[in-house]
């Protein structure tokens, strides 16, 4: 709340989606005032969306400050649905030009979500965006993409459209956040005001044209056994070290969703490894050397330890 005077304070938590960056800024800002490492946590649902604009249309605002309002308001949606480094997105919105890619402690950036391969959903929604030829809102978009037998979409004819329903096994909340991501990360862009409506951007046609990998965030599952694979951890070990070497995230050198499956699978040769899903040609040459080898001597060391 407005007004609190104390250094100390651990939390600030967010209910809902704030108005604007500014705002949220300032309110966040009042952790961790005494320099000691406090924690932000902002809750949301695309409700909040449609309250803060409904808000906005409320107040008496002339048309280029509706307009305006409406933009920061987007830049929030933005900053809930990115998966860059949340720091480095706030300041490159205040613009500040020199900002590290990752600052090692937001959500982002400190493992609480888990970066996933989204391209095969991200070409589905492209698809469907191109296919229904003239620009329609997020909620229309998933709508069609999730299969909806709601009557707009038939009167439109949507219902026949070959991406109908290309994402039924999905809920309509689940398409909503990709196409969210997707507009986050500049794939896709808003416009149109009070009811925006959605387009392409030119890194969507990379993505068609080029076979250019999406990727996404995901909430990293708990694991319910208490036991780890410990195949796994020596994997992450080399995935750290690697990407160390190179000032990378870990997971732009193979996600734990990869790594899984290499332990699970235990490729033994170029080509078994080259058959996981997140392991192409560059990365095969890359680290797939390291790698093979570090499961090869795991599979030497068991057989020894069961002899």
């Amino acid at each position: 709340g407005m007004g609190i005077d104390k250094s100390n304070i651990r939390y600030v938590i967010h209910y809902n989606l704030p108005k604007n960056m500014e705002a949220y800024y300032q309110e966040a800002g009042r952790a961790g005032r005494d320099g000691e490492p406090s924690t932000c946590i902002l809750l949301f649902s695309p409700q909040d969306t449609l309250i803060q604009k409904y808000l906005i249309a409320q107040t008496v605002y002339a048309p280029a400050r509706k307009k305006c309002e409406l933009e920061k308001l987007q830049t929030m949606v933005d900053y809930a649905h990115t998966t860059q480094c949340l720091r480095g997105f706030i300041l490159a919105y205040f613009g500040e030009e020199e900002r590290p890619s990752t600052c090692g402690n937001c959500g982002n950036c400190h493992g609480q979500l888990e970066t996933v391969d989204i391209t095969e959903e991200a070409e589905k929604i492209f698809s469907s965006i191109i296919r229904m030829r003239n620009p329609y809102g997020v909620n229309t978009i998933a709508g069609v993409l999730k299969g909806s037998s709601t009557k707009r979409l038939r009167s439109l004819g949507f219902d026949r459209l070959s991406t109908y329903g290309l994402m039924k096994e999905k809920t309509l909340s689940e398409i909503t956040d990709l196409i969210n991501q997707l507009i986050a990360e500049d794939y896709l862009c808003l416009s149109g005001g009070e009811y925006p409506v959605v387009k392409l951007r030119s890194k969507a046609g990379a993505v068609l044209k080029e076979g250019q990998q999406v990727w996404g965030k995901t909430l990293k599952r708990r694991e319910l056994t208490k036991t780890t694979d410990p195949l796994f951890e020596q994997l992450r070990v080399i995935r750290k070290r690697l990407a160390d070497q190179e000032g990378v995230p870990p997971y732009i050198v193979f996600s734990d969703s990869t790594l899984r499956e290499m332990a699970r699978g235990k490729p033994l040769t170029s080509a078994e490894l080259l058959e996981i899903k997140g392991v192409g040609l560059t990365k095969l040459e890359k680290y797939g050397e390291q790698f093979l080898a570090a499961i090869n001597a795991y599979l030497r060391e068991t057989k020894t330890d069961c002899s």
